[in-house]
């Protein structure tokens, strides 16, 4: 007879299975975590994952609703505490699913939610940042806390600033200031020649580089009685008028104060006044348009800074039209 290095057949029948090492083995729960079993059927893990992230989706999709349909659709409630749901409901149950699953079901929210509010592509461009920031950084405290459960810690922070906006009094700074500033002349006569003439708008050239790309509302027309203290001004935007009022004037400043706003600038901000001085510099004179108004969207660490830079452009296109 031959000889063996290993175990081989016997006299009773063939030789016994080795069994294969632990690295080498197939997932124990090849069926269970939705992969396709030898008989190339997929386990019963995977029709347990589609129920799950369907019913995340609907869930997402439900308070979404409620959200908007009570009125709160600028508050952080939409904007943090809906992606937090969607990040929870991927990362915590024990199902097949990861970064890309998170990914896809954000966007499919994201943009149903945009279709209900009837807002425009670039709307969900600019809420988007924080949208996904958010999903991501819930979604990761979820999957660390299944490890460890004291990563869970951090989901009551994100719970509280997705009240931003729905509790009384627990809005941060919605009151803000947009500024712009620029030489308007070479002397402040012409200047002031050309304010009681009227602002010549130019709804392309006077924008900048930024409201060309994302078209926020910006005036396109101009009106009014005159610069007097009561006169009335009016400006045509996308979707409406803001109609004002003259409050002050002096030899180097005027202040106007908005009486009502119907454009669709209201979906993101109320205008409340603008004011309007200027100096005599050595480079020519110098305008500084100073505009206060209430932004509406929360949560503030996001919507602060970026209401801010739009204002702000929005400020320095209405003062080109003074030039």
């Amino acid at each position: 007879m031959s000889q063996h290095d290993g175990p081989g057949p016997t006299a009773d029948g063939p030789a016994p299975r080795r069994d294969r090492p632990h690295d080498e083995a197939g997932p124990p729960d090849e069926a269970a975590d939705g992969r396709t079993n030898r008989d190339g059927h997929e386990g019963r893990g995977g029709g347990r994952t589609a129920l799950v992230l369907v019913l995340v989706v609907l869930v997402a999709l439900t308070g979404a609703g409620l959200v908007v349909g009570t009125g709160r659709a600028d508050s952080s409630l939409l904007f943090v505490g809906v992606p937090c749901l969607l990040a929870a409901g991927v990362g915590l149950p024990r199902v097949r699913g990861g970064w890309g699953t998170l990914v896809q079901l954000t966007t499919f929210v994201l943009l149903l939610v945009a279709a209900l509010l009837q807002e425009a592509a670039v709307c969900v461009l600019i809420a988007s940042p924080l949208v996904y920031g958010v999903a991501a950084l819930a979604y990761g405290l979820s999957r660390l806390g299944r490890r460890d459960g004291r990563m869970l810690a951090g989901v009551p922070v994100l719970l509280l600033v997705s009240l931003e906006g729905i509790v009384p009094g627990a809005r941060v700074d919605p009151e803000q200031t947009a500024t712009a500033q620029r030489v308007v002349a070479p002397r402040c006569a012409q200047f002031e020649a050309a304010l009681e003439r009227g602002p010549r708008i130019d709804p392309e050239a006077d924008r900048g580089r930024l409201l060309h790309v994302l078209r926020y509302p910006t005036p396109t027309r101009a009106g009014g009685e005159g610069l007097r203290p009561g006169d009335t001004q009016v400006l045509v935007l996308a979707g409406g008028e803001v109609h004002s009022h003259v409050e002050s004037r002096t030899a180097s400043s005027l202040r106007v104060v908005v009486d009502s706003d119907s454009s669709r600038l209201t979906r993101w901000v109320t205008v409340r006044s603008g004011t309007l001085t200027w100096t005599q510099e050595d480079d020519g004179c110098r305008a500084r348009l100073d505009v206060a108004f209430e932004r509406h969207l929360d949560p503030a660490l996001y919507f602060g800074p970026v209401s801010g830079v739009f204002m702000d452009a929005g400020a320095a296109a209405w003062l080109a039209a003074l030039d």
